[in-house]
């Protein structure tokens, strides 16, 4: 078939934790996906989930060794058809994807994902060595923003990265966790400034009911997809430089924030 000229809607930071309904996350993700997808688009925007387990996740590997079909409700998730992905099925029509990733903890505690492959690399090195780690095993280096973990030393080790690493070597994450009263982190206009491109994504917390929220902050952009490859032309999209993607979507309103973080911080996950 080869790669044509695509409308791509993706969340690019999402999770699916144990405890959620995995036929209500998938439900969620295409219908709010959906939502976003501009009037060009129509019917033929691709929907993509990009996934960002931490290593207790395994949702992908889950699918991987199965030699049948996952069931989940109406939808049915199949491996493939290349190593990352996983095709979103329903009633035998294809709805969408999604692609293997990690996220990884560093030393300094900050999150770094590893987009478009099931990586395997160890939390606690540091950052640039988990940069190199990332690159080495084929899969796209993000710096993804966190609420608290941005500032103070944390924050002066993001500006050293930043201004060590060639422009462009990894992408900047924003997420739907940022609040809508918060606003674009100075450096990450720092980082855009040097060349590195913002992708969005929900990042949804490990609670109960944060299904709702995947789908619902993400990016948009046109370019050369092959639905024989959607991993690969993930991986493409988002490099060698990456095109300029369109944020779409809403970020967590001040009260839904803070609900949702005091729950998160306090383990009240139901």
């Amino acid at each position: 078939m080869g790669s044509t000229l695509t409308q791509l809607v993706i969340d690019g930071h999402l999770h699916l934790y144990p405890r959620y309904d995995v036929a209500r996350a998938l439900n969620c993700l295409l219908d709010n996906l959906g939502k976003l997808t501009s009037p060009s688009g129509g019917a033929s925007a691709v929907f993509i989930g990009l996934l960002a387990e931490s290593h207790s996740c395994r949702f992908y590997q889950e699918v991987l060794k199965h030699s049948a079909p996952c069931h989940y409700g109406p939808f049915t998730l199949v491996a493939g058809p290349d190593a990352g992905a996983i095709t979103i099925r329903k009633h035998e029509r294809i709805m969408g994807y999604l692609i293997a990733g990690r996220q990884i903890v560093t030393a300094e505690k900050l999150e770094i994902l590893a987009l478009g492959q099931d990586v395997s690399i160890k939390n606690g090195l540091s950052s640039e060595d988990t940069l190199q780690a990332i690159r080495a095993q084929n899969a796209v280096p993000v710096l993804s923003w966190s609420p608290g973990k941005w500032f103070f030393s944390r924050g002066k080790r993001i500006q050293a990265l930043i201004e060590a690493q060639p422009g462009g070597s990894f992408l900047i994450g924003d997420t739907g966790l940022r609040p809508t009263f918060w606003p674009l982190p100075s450096l990450m206009k720092m980082a855009t400034q040097r060349g590195c491109t913002i992708i969005g994504g929900s990042d949804p917390l490990p609670l109960a009911g944060e299904e709702c929220w995947i789908g619902t902050y993400g990016m948009t952009v046109t370019g050369e997809f092959d639905p024989e490859k959607p991993a690969e032309s993930l991986r493409r999209l988002l490099t060698n430089p990456p095109p300029p993607f369109t944020p779409v979507g809403h970020r967590s309103p001040p009260y839904a924030f803070f609900s949702r973080w005091i729950r998160n911080q306090s383990g009240l996950t139901n």
